[in-house]
């Protein structure tokens, strides 16, 4: 049910009172659409900022479930959530928190077949991923659908936020997009995401307020959006900077790249489930088997194999061995996919696998798998 702003102004009364909403400002916040793309660190405390002021549709996309060690700080969860759908978990808390407004929620990733039917119905697109592919893709999108995108990106105690493709209407004119700030991804092994390179619950905390703010902002026409601007924040110095972003990618220039990156095209062959694993490894077929984790992780629990930490998987590369096929796996998945990727863009022609689930699922299949199982 939409929000009446006649029978709800005690909730709004607060802020109503700002001469820079009012009553108007206040309906036009109840009018807007907005879809929030992830559910995770930055997406929570946009959600629940959008959700109290009033916005009155807000398109949740996700595709994850909640795990208990995001309850630290995907601050929408609790712990009887764990194992359901972040979007309906998070569906769930956005109606106990008011329920007079429309809630959507798209259980799937983002792809070049979808993105732009999700966006169309919406205003404005807030880019909560962790990825670079989907960064550049939601960026693409908006381009495409003239729609303006609230960016942000968090690593360990650092977090930085920017509104692009934002059209101007006193000066018609369009602000920078994704690409003017990042025109090409940094190599898929020099990225990381929180769950491998950490995060301090609270950054992302600060920088999904920091991304509702600018949403409110473009709703209510009010104040300057960071549009040509990045705001930079370190948490453990407490500073914050303000760079300028030039507009370097021109109208109509993208041609057919929705979405396309440098980074080599990863494809759903290429995991490798862990019993197909076990039966490698029970069939004696030659492979080779690289943790691409820390020394400490790999002291701690492995599968054996040769230890090449994915920063180092690059420079290291003359150690894998091309007449076998190669086996990557992490803890869970993430980091091997991302050392298979970046192998893969400079030899197209070796048989690479990533460990599906990583050590954790196949030693929760296999715990009395022999170590080490392979070198």
């Amino acid at each position: 049910m939409q929000c009446d702003l006649k029978t709800d102004t005690t909730r709004y009364a607060r802020q109503v009172i700002l001469s820079e909403i009012g009553v108007q400002g206040q309906q036009s916040l109840i009018d807007s659409k907005v879809l929030v793309v992830g559910a995770g660190g930055l997406g929570c405390p946009v959600l629940l900022y959008l959700a109290g002021a009033g916005v009155g549709t807000i398109g949740i996309v996700d595709d994850d479930i909640v795990d208990v060690s995001n309850l630290h700080r995907q601050i929408l969860y609790t712990i009887a959530d764990v194992g359901d759908l972040k979007v309906l978990a998070a569906k769930r808390r956005i109606n106990q928190l008011n329920p007079e407004i429309v809630v959507h929620t798209v259980v799937t990733t983002l792809n070049t077949d979808n993105v732009l039917s999700l966006l169309a119905d919406y205003d404005i697109i807030v880019d909560a991923t962790d990825n670079f592919e989907a960064k550049y893709l939601i960026s693409d999108a908006c381009i495409e659908c003239e729609k303006p995108m609230v960016y942000a990106a968090i690593s360990q105690f650092e977090g930085q936020v920017s509104v692009f493709n934002y059209y101007n209407q006193h000066t018609h004119q369009r602000g920078p997009c994704f690409r003017d700030l990042f025109e090409t991804p940094p190599p898929p092994h020099l990225t990381q995401s929180c769950s491998e390179a950490g995060v301090l619950g609270v950054v992302p905390g600060l920088l999904g307020c920091l991304q509702a703010n600018e949403v409110l902002k473009l709703i209510l026409d009010a104040g300057e959006p960071l549009s040509g601007q990045l705001l930079s924040i370190d948490c453990l110095d407490n500073t914050f900077h303000l760079l300028n972003i030039d507009k370097k990618i021109r109208a109509g220039t993208l041609g057919n790249t929705l979405g396309a990156t440098s980074i080599p095209a990863w494809r759903e062959s290429d995991w490798l489930s862990p019993d197909t694993l076990h039966d490698w490894i029970a069939t004696y077929t030659p492979f080779q088997l690289v943790d691409v984790r820390d020394v400490s992780e790999h002291q701690q629990r492995s599968l054996g194999g040769k230890l090449i930490p994915l920063k180092d998987i690059i420079k290291r590369q003359g150690e894998l061995d091309p007449a076998r096929r190669i086996v990557f796996y992490c803890k869970s998945g993430v980091r091997s996919k991302a050392a298979l990727l970046a192998v893969r863009s400079i030899n197209q022609d070796t048989e690479l696998y990533c460990l599906e689930g990583g050590v954790e699922r196949y030693l929760a299949i296999y715990p009395d798998e022999t170590l080490p199982v392979v070198s």
